[in-house]
């Protein structure tokens, strides 16, 4: 039976969870002005969101995070099980199999599940000497990762599916991989990933190379990318104003309260907001590193490098498709981006790694 340890609550990491909150507060703010400041329907419920979010980070960080570790591969169950079901039961919502319907919000299990791998990764690895870290050893950590990720991208979900990379990339380095080993494996991933493009449908890489050259199809499938532009590019030093911009106000940029919300920044707070908006993430990722290095336990080292590897490349990816320098892949920017799935698995892994900080204090 998992408790709450009380003492925890005493020597709580309250700043991380401040980072969070202002995070989530300005991205509450940025859906507002998203709808036009009109329909505020969406902001309503990303303010829910939020405080949904930062409850569980409160308790899931007043929990042994040892107790998630014990239970790894039967979270990690639980989500492929969810994810299979997925692929049959769940409507097609803009030509995905991603979401169900609870009551009045949808979820996305995909997004949970990346915590589950995060989990079995660390409880694996931990388990083992460094020593033994060779090739051979990553056929299990592979297997842990390949079977959500072929499980999301038949939803299909590409964006999402690519995000177990880096974290499998990641934790096993930390974990002692050795270079040689990591070598190898990104000769394979290089090899395999024409086999992974044939996969693909028509619409599918025409959003990925789009980036390339938007202006070549700006009413088609560079048109995202193009208004994105336009939007970050007018914000200028200051922005026009919340509720101000011209391409968001005005519903040129698409997706502007979910994938492409950075671009909103940039127009209606303009450097300024986007420099204070990418502070706020890094000072989050120095605390997720920095809770890596104190944990008292190889897991929970493992577990925060993990969801700092999770996050980082999410913000890089996300940040980068909004200027253009990487391909659009329909990655949220966490926190931000409208949506309760995305916010609800944030601030479980925030939770998590605010427990391993705990750790160092209590016996």
């Amino acid at each position: 039976m998992i408790l709450i340890d009380r003492r925890s609550l005493r020597i709580f990491d309250y700043v991380t969870l401040l980072n969070v909150a202002a995070l989530l507060a300005i991205g509450v703010v940025l859906v507002a002005s998203a709808s036009a400041g009109q329909d505020l329907d969406l902001a309503r419920r990303q303010a829910v969101w939020m405080a949904i979010g930062l409850g569980l980070a409160l308790v899931v960080g007043a929990i042994n995070y040892r107790h998630f570790i014990d239970n790894a591969y039967l979270i990690w169950g639980s989500a492929v099980v969810m994810l299979m079901a997925m692929l049959v039961f769940a409507p097609r919502i803009s030509g995905a199999r991603s979401w169900i319907r609870i009551g009045g919000f949808s979820l996305q299990p995909s997004e949970f599940a990346k915590i589950a791998v995060i989990l079995a990764l660390a409880r694996l690895f931990s388990d083992r000497e460094p020593r033994d870290f060779g090739l051979r050893s990553m056929l299990v950590p592979g297997f842990l990762v390949a079977v959500p990720a072929l499980l999301i991208g038949r939803q299909p979900d590409q964006g999402t599916a690519i995000t177990f990379l880096p974290i499998l990339a990641v934790v096993a380095w930390v974990a002692g991989l050795r270079g040689k080993s990591i070598a190898t494996l990104v000769g394979v991933g290089a090899a395999a990933a024409p086999l992974w493009y044939l996969t693909l449908k028509d619409y599918q890489i025409r959003r990925l190379t789009s980036f390339l050259n938007p202006e070549a199809d700006p009413h088609g499938a560079g048109y995202q990318l193009v208004q994105s532009k336009i939007a970050v590019g007018s914000g200028g030093f200051a922005g026009k104003g919340l509720f101000s911009g011209t391409q968001s106000q005005l519903n040129f940029l698409p997706e502007q309260e979910n994938d492409f919300i950075m671009a909103l920044v940039g127009e209606e707070l303009g450097f300024v907001g986007v420099a204070i908006v990418l502070l706020l993430y890094l000072t989050l990722l120095i605390r997720l590193l920095r809770a890596a290095y104190v944990a008292r336990h190889r897991s929970g080292a493992l577990l925060c490098a993990g969801l700092a590897a999770l996050l980082a490349f999410q913000l890089i990816i996300n940040v980068g498709m909004v200027i253009g320098y990487v391909p659009i892949t329909g990655l949220p920017l966490p926190l931000l981006s409208y949506g309760g799935s995305s916010i609800m698995s944030t601030c479980i892994g925030v939770g998590l790694v605010i427990s391993v900080r705990n750790r160092r204090f209590l016996l």
